[in-house]
């Protein structure tokens, strides 16, 4: 079992959370990583054990860990990247600026494009006071099966200072059959620090018809305000379960996402509801859900299909950025490629 802030009991779907600091930068990295799998010179209490087949790999040798924290600062109207540091194959283009230099956008890059069994990747990233980030990924991640006897996933660490923005939208990930999955993500606010973020899972490959119908997905979303909980979801599961088809579950659809921004939104939901999910029933590709709860409005949605889902989180956030931050959605151009 892996030295993660969250494990998964999926027996009983019981969880052990410890709360990770949120800060980021050199004078807190090895605070916080130094007993974390990511650690370059892990506490030997933590290290896992060499196996008991001789010859063989310690376990650590059998992992391909990956870092990457950055924070971001706003000097005279302009967002610029500050310290940043990384470990093993994750980086970050240079930082784009097609709105101007007010919001910066940063694409981030993992070159292998997927984990087996022993990786995982941990992210961090810290919108300081009056900074604004856009972070993106350019291609799908995906968990492939894992036949090891050690686990797979990614953690997220997000602050957003008071007065900062910070825009979360990644590609979807996608959950190979035979895949054991940990994605989680928490975002840390300070007063009004502005989270705006979505998260779309697939869970096996239907186009190919590869339905995931063996393996594990503990998965969490964990937003703070000040310290105090905002919003907090967990899923976990393990296959072949009457979740993935129950009424109550996923109703046999294998793709569900969840968008997310920390405010009160003048807007007319239900309007926008009842109009998406007319274009979804005509392409059969599920249905969404929005909820404006005290401080975060909701969106949720099941469907069959990945980019009908990216598709309608998009329009979601083209049509809300220009009422929450009064600018005009700049879609990053790494999406039409």
């Amino acid at each position: 079992m892996t030295n993660w802030s969250e494990i998964c009991l999926t027996a009983n779907c019981l969880d052990t959370i410890h709360e990770s600091e949120s800060a980021l930068g050199p004078q807190h990295t090895n605070k916080r990583f130094m007993n974390s799998p990511l650690a370059l010179n892990p506490d030997p209490k933590t290290t896992a054990k060499t196996t008991t087949k001789a010859p063989g790999p310690t376990d650590q040798n059998r992992r391909w860990l990956a870092l990457y924290s950055g924070q971001f600062y706003q000097q005279d109207g302009c967002t610029r990247m500050g310290a940043t540091q990384h470990y093993g194959p994750l980086r970050v283009q240079r930082p784009f600026f097609p709105e101007g230099l007010h919001c910066l956008h940063l694409y981030l890059l993992h070159p292998p494009g997927g984990l087996v069994g022993g990786d995982h990747l941990s992210i961090g990233l810290h919108a300081q006071e009056k900074s604004h980030v856009l972070m993106t990924t350019p291609s799908a991640g995906k968990l492939y099966r894992n036949i090891s006897d050690l686990s797979q996933g990614q953690q997220v660490s997000i602050q957003v200072d008071d007065g900062a923005i910070l825009e979360y939208l990644p590609q979807e990930n996608i959950i190979f059959d035979g895949a054991h999955g940990e994605l989680h993500t928490r975002v840390d606010l300070q007063g009004s620090g502005l989270f705006m973020g979505w998260e779309i899972t697939c869970l096996g490959r239907p186009e190919s018809d590869a339905l995931f119908e063996q393996g594990s997905l503990a998965q969490s979303l964990k937003i703070f305000k000040d310290n105090k909980p905002l919003f907090l979801d967990r899923i976990c599961l393990t296959a072949p379960s009457s979740l993935l088809d129950g009424k109550c579950g996923f109703q046999n659809q294998n793709v569900f996402g969840t968008f997310v921004i920390t405010t009160d939104v003048d807007f007319d939901y239900g309007q926008w509801q009842d109009a998406m999910n007319q274009t979804l029933k005509k392409k059969n590709a599920g249905s969404i859900a929005l909820t404006q709860k005290p401080g975060v409005l909701i969106a949720r949605m099941l469907g069959t299909h990945t980019e009908s889902m990216r598709q309608a989180f998009e329009q979601l956030w083209q049509t809300l950025r220009p009422i929450v931050i009064q600018k005009q959605a700049c879609v990053p151009r790494i999406w039409l490629t």
